[in-house]
């Protein structure tokens, strides 16, 4: 039997008036990945938010690497569930683009903070540890955080 902490994203669960939220999960990943923050950079990025604008939150989870996500993070939201994903960074700092070089607005936030190189089996944009970081913290929380201040106002609009 798996604990909790394993369960899909869709069989979480309204938080109870007694829990302290948001409720923060951490999964160990696999030897090949790392999470560039912790737990308290996440309760310090959305420490940076009036807490009206988050209060609803109810869940973040640093999950481990999961191979048919091709993504870093995600916020999903349902039955009185908000919760934030976080994935971790491959150990070698690669996120692989793909075969085409990609243009627009992603790869310019890459870029900021990584090389963007290329290989026989594509591009990918190499990060140091500190860069990802930063990437976590200035790019992907803020755009999980946001993205779930815009849900919640349309949501709670009707």
């Amino acid at each position: 039997m798996h604990d909790n902490i394993f369960a899909r994203e869709h069989s979480f669960t309204t938080p109870s008036e007694l829990d302290e939220t948001p409720i923060f999960m951490h999964e160990n990943t696999s030897r090949n990945y790392f999470f560039p923050i912790s737990v308290d950079d996440v309760k310090d990025a959305l420490g940076k938010y009036p807490p009206e604008e988050v209060c609803f939150i109810t869940h973040v989870w640093l999950r481990k690497h999961v191979p048919r996500k091709k993504c870093w993070a995600e916020y999903i939201t349902g039955s009185g569930v908000y919760l934030m994903t976080i994935y971790p960074m491959r150990k070698d700092c690669r996120w692989y683009l793909g075969k085409q070089r990609s243009f627009g607005k992603e790869l310019n936030e890459y870029k900021r903070f990584a090389r963007i190189c290329q290989e026989k089996d594509g591009w990918y944009a190499q990060f140091t540890e500190k860069s990802s970081r930063d990437y976590y913290i200035e790019i992907l929380l803020p755009f999980c955080i946001n993205g779930f201040i815009e849900k919640y106002k349309v949501s709670e609009s009707y």
